[in-house]
């Protein structure tokens, strides 16, 4: 894992099922080497109407998407942004499966190594209750400008990854196979 490039994706969707749902912001940092050598952000218009309980959460307004691109405009540039990297996020299922979904959409095949900073979590830190987000930035000590925001969230995963390799070191990894996912081609 230390010598692949990881990307920590964050999404912000209309809902909870990717068959219902459609992604409305994405945010990714690909680390490469421990540095962050790229971000990626962008609005996309859901093509429907921005439920105001979504709205709430994550301050995202229908207005906001409707000049926005749809997925599909977008797919081969975040693909690229992806290429040859761990697709890393917090319950990595929900984000990958949205945006398995929508390649699926658009014709197109999704497949890609994962790991999941919830299990990391859950492995690293045992002791702790919770290992949602919020947990995971006040117990230890990160800050975030715009929580429920896609890039923001995706900025604490990617601090979380480093303290975590800081604390624990590298090579724990390497024997935690319950965490990373690989993709079956």
């Amino acid at each position: 894992m230390n010598h692949r490039p990881l990307v920590f994706l964050d999404i912000e969707t209309t809902g909870t099922s990717p068959h219902n749902s459609r992604v409305l912001e994405i945010g990714a940092l690909r680390v490469e080497n421990g540095k962050t050598v790229a971000s990626y952000s962008q609005l996309l218009s859901p093509e429907t109407p921005i439920p105001s309980f979504i709205t709430s959460l994550t301050g995202i307004t229908t207005a906001m998407t409707v000049n926005s691109p749809i997925f599909g405009s977008i797919a081969s540039e975040l693909e690229e942004f992806l290429r040859g990297a761990i697709f890393v996020a917090h319950n990595v299922a929900f984000d990958y499966n949205f945006i398995k979904t929508e390649f699926q959409n658009i014709g197109r095949s999704f497949n890609m190594d994962r790991l999941c900073t919830v299990r990391l979590s859950r492995a690293l830190y045992p002791s702790q209750q919770r290992h949602n987000l919020d947990t995971i930035i006040s117990t230890h000590g990160f800050t975030v400008s715009s929580r429920h925001r896609a890039l923001d969230d995706a900025q604490v995963l990617v601090d979380f990854f480093h303290k975590s390799v800081d604390t624990h070191g590298l090579a724990v990894f390497a024997s935690m196979d319950k965490i990373t996912k690989f993709a079956r081609t």
